[in-house]
């Protein structure tokens, strides 16, 4: 963080988005107080400024051209992924799969590896409180391969059911999907760690979504115990379009390329095709590359304000908006306010529809989610159809805090 910033301000300098300048709201004077980075980040100048000296400089395909823009292209991409896989913990860049997004990097999982290593009969364990994106890829795969989804559950607190757990452990599960941190209640499983270890120990392989935490929590693959770890660029001041699938050596070693093309073949005749080595043997066609540059300078900025000031800003924003919401009257913080939440709160109002409370806390301009945030299944297991959900990021400030405090105050005293 710059020496010269004031003390309490954001780790990530708010001029660099210049979005937080707009006045919104009913009357168009009021400061925009943007709640939604779990959905999707900001992004800063400084990533829009180096896709455009990329795209005015060095535009071109990668690994297929031999002339000079051609190879800055490629080398340009090429660190893209060095630099994700060193902030990841990756020891190999050549494990970590570019995609377009953490969705489709689960879906890679399921289709690279799961459908040519699992048959009927075997366990896949699904968390209830993961993203769709973590439990229809392994319902589809059930589908097609006949195996079995054995749902881990959460209690009304949103906590996983360690006895329901250590009941499909006994089983033996070939594969347990769970999410790093929840989109919904905001905080890390207090049995997360152990879940993966037991997964580990009897020899099952992991899928675990990062999309929620890797934006503003270090995140290190080497100590984790995880086989494919998926994660998307636009929760991280990156752009839309791009993410990667994080492998373990065992996990790639099994993978089989689900997409035909261009890139991912080192050699095709009338006989067949042998597929390229590495990781661009799962990156058929063209890809995100001016995408893959913004990540590169996403992630400089991210290691530059530090990522743990970055954890620290957003849980302390997050814990005090799960606490001042919670004191509200008719308000109901989804999880409670323990574990505190590392970067998001989620919560109704008596007799208001979330829709209604996104569009009130709007004309106050405070930009919040409503919905069930791809996450039906924990919002039926908390007893909640929808909710509204307030999410913060590096750039996010004790004012937009108060912003939602103040008007969720409003909301409920007008309900009332």
């Amino acid at each position: 963080m710059d020496a010269r910033r004031p003390a309490g301000a954001p780790p990530l300098d708010r001029a660099q988005f210049p979005v937080l300048e707009r006045r919104i709201g009913c009357d168009g004077t009021r400061p925009l107080a943007y709640l939604d980075s779990a959905a999707t980040s900001l992004v800063p100048l400084r990533v829009t400024d180096a896709v455009t000296r990329f795209l005015h400089t060095s535009c071109a395909n990668i690994h297929r051209g031999a002339h000079t823009l051609a190879e800055e292209a490629t080398d340009a991409y090429e660190c893209a992924r060095e630099r994700l896989a060193a902030h990841l913990g990756v020891g190999d860049a050549a494990r970590v799969v570019f995609t377009h997004g953490a969705t489709e990097s689960l879906n890679l999982a399921a289709l690279c590896w799961a459908e040519h290593a699992l048959g009927p009969g075997d366990v896949v364990a699904v968390a209830e409180d993961n993203h769709h994106a973590n439990i229809v890829c392994w319902q589809m795969l059930a589908e097609r391969r006949g195996v079995e989804v054995a749902w881990i559950p959460v209690g009304t607190d949103g906590r996983l059911d360690r006895a329901a757990w250590e009941r499909i452990a006994e089983r033996g599960p070939k594969l347990v999907a769970l999410v790093q941190q929840s989109n919904v209640v905001g905080w890390e499983q207090p049995d997360l760690l152990r879940i993966l270890d037991d997964a580990h120990l009897a020899g099952a392989f992991t899928a675990l979504d990062g999309a929620q935490a890797v934006g503003h929590e270090a995140v290190d693959l080497a100590a984790l115990p995880v086989d494919f770890y998926a994660l998307s660029a636009h929760k991280m001041l990156g752009l839309t379009g791009i993410g990667a699938l994080a492998c373990s050596p065992r996990a790639l070693e099994g993978m089989r390329p689900a997409l035909g093309g261009g890139g991912m073949v080192a050699q095709v005749d009338a006989r067949g095709y042998a597929v390229a080595p590495g990781p661009q043997g799962f990156e058929a066609g063209t890809p995100a590359i001016a995408a893959a540059v913004a990540w590169d300078e996403a992630l400089r900025m991210l290691e530059e304000a530090g990522m743990e000031a970055v954890r620290r800003h957003v849980a302390a924003l997050a814990s005090r908006a799960q606490r001042g919401l919670a004191a509200l009257p008719g308000v109901r913080v989804l999880g409670g306010t323990s574990p505190a939440s590392a970067s998001l709160v989620s919560f109704t109002v008596d007799g208001v529809h979330p829709h209604d409370a996104s569009a009130a806390l709007d004309a106050e301009g405070v930009l919040v989610r409503a919905g069930h945030h791809c996450a039906k299944p924990l919002h039926a297991a908390l007893g909640a159809r929808a909710s509204v959900r307030a999410s913060f990021a590096g750039y996010s400030s004790d004012e937009d805090v108060d912003a939602l405090l103040r008007a969720a105050a409003r909301l409920v005293e007008r309900g009332a």
